[in-house]
């Protein structure tokens, strides 16, 4: 019986350390998260609004990018249609064979004369004409 009260004795005793022990720690955690929570609940002096005011803003103005951009664009070249050569109902525009009713950059071939080309894109007419007649070329007609 000695035996058993001297082992429930020692287990309560070991027990009743690790508890004090424990407790201990939590003690020391809470004033560490104490100590924590006050250095956040400090009011912090920031800059005033007279100050914030001056401040410009950190983003971009979307309209004063666009003229930006429109100021630094490149204008498109203009498309240059040039007329070389005529030959059985067939047209060459810009290094490119074409024939009636085809479409060159928009433009419709609505009639095709001996030395010149006419062209509609809409209301607006455009008639090509050819450069110069070159007397190394001969096309006979056979009728």
């Amino acid at each position: 019986m000695k035996k058993l009260l001297l082992v429930i004795g020692m287990f309560f005793a070991v027990t009743y350390a690790k508890v004090e022990s424990s407790s201990v720690k939590t003690d020391a955690n809470i004033q560490r998260y104490d100590k924590i929570f006050e250095q956040i609940s400090k009011q912090r002096v920031g800059p005033s609004d007279k100050e914030l005011s001056r401040i410009p803003t950190p983003f971009v103005n979307q309209n004063l990018l666009r003229i930006i951009k429109d100021k630094n664009a490149t204008k498109p070249k203009p498309i240059v249609l040039k007329l070389y050569g005529i030959f059985d109902r067939k047209v060459k525009i810009n290094k490119k064979w074409y024939r009636l009713k085809s479409k060159v950059y928009g433009y419709r071939i609505v009639k095709i004369k001996d030395n010149s080309v006419v062209l509609r894109k809409k209301r607006k007419k455009l008639e090509l004409f050819l450069r110069k007649k070159n007397d190394k070329i001969q096309i006979i007609k056979n009728f």
